[in-house]
């Protein structure tokens, strides 16, 4: 896993980065405590939880 940022995993989950910005709001406290910090890229442990709770497919 490697860390992207917000635009590649909107793109990966089919989604514009508002809708990723929605998903990211409703699991704020979840995500923060992986490392996710407002307008940095976001870290690999929180890329994995995203795909695996969301379902995106971000292998390359």
């Amino acid at each position: 896993m490697k860390a992207m940022t917000r635009q590649e995993l909107a793109d990966r989950a089919g989604v514009d980065r508002k809708t990723l910005f929605n998903y990211f709001e409703f699991h704020k406290e979840e995500l923060e405590s992986l490392g996710v910090r407002p307008n940095h890229i976001v870290p690999p442990c929180a890329v994995e939880w995203l795909s695996v709770n969301y379902g995106i497919n971000v292998d390359d």
